[in-house]
């Protein structure tokens, strides 16, 4: 029997690739976002606003008359902003929080029921690498996706004994349209943060540009959705990504944070 597998987040970059990937393979897949349903794509396309509660309840139902069941969850829906965060506008840090953190709750919200009443599923939640330090005038974004990651641990023990499980995706650097929708705090020319800024910005869209293909994401969320026991972190990006991570761990904080000022020429 064909997985039934609902990934939010499928218009473009990343969640449309994973989403193309999988129906390739066979897997019926939902990909949805806000207004994808018109759209022609190689997989099952479905209106759903992440969030809109009664939009993702909406699509959930539809998928459970017609199959009755839904066996994976993919939370791809994101949103990024960048700026200092003393000129942060909290408007839009609360858009970022209700698309990457409450977006990714209420779907969970609305498929569990169902998962629990099958006695199995799998959720697969997208972070971030960006989620394991607090990079500079990246805070608002950090912060979403560390929340998403603690969100995610605290899943597995609960939904452990329901024989569902959970795990997260850090994806490092990797070419999406992430550049052209990030938030970005305009600064005024005489902004003490202005200088700074403008420059850290450049690094962090050619840290997208220069990324990883998204191509790797399909075969990863494949292996995870065939695995019988998820591990609870799949890390992916490039070399000096992943050992940052390791950097900070062992390196005491001041040594680690100057790096990373140097790295940002800051």
């Amino acid at each position: 029997m064909s997985k039934i597998i609902l990934i939010t987040g499928a218009s473009t970059g990343l969640g449309e690739t994973i989403a193309t990937y999988l129906a390739q393979k066979g897997f019926t897949v939902y990909g949805t976002s806000r207004s994808i349903e018109q759209k022609s794509k190689p997989f099952l396309t479905m209106d759903l606003d992440v969030c809109n509660e009664a939009s993702i309840q909406k699509g959930v139902n539809r998928i459970i008359e017609k199959h009755g069941r839904i066996d994976v969850l993919i939370n791809n829906a994101g949103l990024a902003i960048a700026g200092p965060v003393e000129a942060l506008p909290l408007a839009e840090v609360q858009r970022v929080f209700d698309t990457n953190v409450f977006g990714t709750i209420r779907t969970i919200q609305a498929v569990l029921p169902t998962m629990r009443q099958q006695k199995s599923g799998l959720i697969i939640n997208i972070s971030s690498i960006a989620a394991e330090a607090g990079l500079p005038f990246r805070g608002g974004y950090c912060a979403s996706k560390a929340a998403v990651d603690r969100l995610t641990e605290a899943l597995r023990l609960e939904l452990a004994s329901f024989g569902i499980q959970a795990c997260y995706i850090q994806p490092g650097g990797t070419k999406t349209d992430i550049n052209k929708n990030r938030l970005r705090v305009s600064l005024p020319a005489n902004s003490a943060y202005k200088e700074t800024f403008d420059r850290t910005y450049a690094l962090i869209d050619e840290s997208v540009s220069e990324g990883i293909e998204p191509d790797v994401f399909g075969p990863l969320v494949e292996k995870i959705i065939q695995s019988p026991q998820v591990d609870r972190l799949y890390r992916v990006g490039k070399s000096l990504e992943k050992f940052s991570v390791l950097l900070k761990s062992i390196l005491p904080t001041g040594i680690y944070e100057r790096m990373i000022r140097n790295h940002y020429k800051m």
